[in-house]
């Protein structure tokens, strides 16, 4: 149960932390006020690592934990 809740976990992170890389990439496009995308960088930046952090905790733990037959 375990893993399968890791899974869908991981299914609902990995597309966020793709919206983070291209919201991310996005911010360096020319502007007149670059401490308004300087604030969407860092935000950006911290979801997207904050989610994939989360993958791969979720994955390690899921894997390392014992599959005990229910």
């Amino acid at each position: 149960m375990k893993l399968i809740l890791a899974i869908v976990a991981v299914v609902l992170l990995l597309p966020i932390a793709a919206f983070c890389v291209f919201g991310f990439m996005a911010t360096f496009e020319p502007t007149d006020r670059p401490e308004v995308f300087m604030a969407f960088r860092i935000g950006y930046g911290v979801v997207g690592i904050g989610s994939l952090v989360t993958v791969v905790a979720l994955l390690a733990s899921a894997i390392r934990s014992p599959r005990i037959p229910s």
